[in-house]
């Protein structure tokens, strides 16, 4: 049975993934619109720049987002037996 810190810990765990998630929605949301400015502003070469700084800027914080998401250990290989070496 779980204890209430265990409870606790857990919940705050998944709240701290959700906000994780979250950000980072926001940041691809961040990513598409200012692709589809590029595609509004063919005639604007000042405002394409502008708008891909932009995009560099969240794809860059998105990049460091990542690093703060849980990822679980990768599963140890099983031990090879003497019946597969055959």
């Amino acid at each position: 049975m779980a204890t209430g810190k265990e409870v606790v810990s857990a919940d705050s765990g998944q709240l701290a993934l959700r906000e994780l998630v979250h950000e980072f929605r926001n940041l691809l949301a961040v990513i598409v619109n200012y692709c589809e400015l590029i595609a509004d502003e063919t005639g604007d070469p000042e405002a394409i720049k502008a708008d891909l700084q932009e995009i560099r800027t969240a794809a860059e914080r998105a990049l460091v987002l990542t690093e703060k998401i849980p990822v679980p250990p990768r599963p140890s290989p099983a031990p090879e037996s003497a019946s597969d070496s055959s």
